[in-house]
């Protein structure tokens, strides 16, 4: 599938002749009507599409589009992923997000990996992440360098996991912690005796 097919444009738009621009003004910009436009708008609508498939509420996450050029690969984009809202499971996740969006990005533009150079991520969550200073030097030096592995305190790591799931039901709700259907009804045995 085409990205003018995608937002309706069959030729109603004229990207810019490449000659009108001189070689030192760089990239063309995201406003001009270009190919760049269109890539900004699939990466957006598919950014809110991926947050809303995996549960990620709206306002946690926002994107940049940088242009880019490069000598050895010509115009090109970088997409910046901004965590807009503090959440220890949007870090841990980050990673299996952006496979996951790369697979939506390449199912509707199969060529994406010409002109998107990669994807990178910026922490900008104001005053709401609690971590405000680094840890002693022995978290990293252990192999599981997990904060709740380095504090020691069992009751304030079960209390900080418990925190979590409570933060999670709150989000998604009760009922998604639990889907229906994962269990059966519990069914009385028949005991016999041989």
């Amino acid at each position: 599938m085409n990205i003018r097919h995608l937002f309706g444009l069959r030729g109603h738009t004229k990207p810019a002749p490449a000659s009108t621009r001189p070689a030192h003004e760089g990239p063309s910009t995201i406003e001009d009507g270009s190919a760049n436009a269109l890539r900004r708008q699939l990466i957006q609508v598919l950014l809110q599409d991926s947050m809303r498939r995996h549960g990620i509420p709206a306002g946690w996450l926002d994107c940049q589009m940088l242009l880019v050029s490069s000598r050895s690969r010509g115009e090109g984009m970088y997409l910046r992923i901004i965590i807009k809202h503090w959440d220890i499971r949007l870090l841990t996740y980050a990673l299996a997000f952006q496979k996951s969006l790369m697979v939506d990005i390449t199912r509707f533009e199969p060529h994406a990996d010409q002109w998107l150079y990669g994807i990178s991520w910026q922490i900008d969550c104001g005053d709401s992440c609690p971590y405000t200073s680094l840890p002693e030097r022995h978290v990293w030096e252990s192999p599981t360098a997990h904060p709740l592995a380095a504090g020691g305190d069992i009751k304030q790591d079960i209390a900080h996991i418990f925190a979590i799931r409570d933060a999670d039901m709150l989000v998604r709700g009760a009922d998604a912690a639990y889907p229906a259907g994962t269990y059966d009804k519990t069914q009385p045995q028949n005991l016999r005796r041989h």
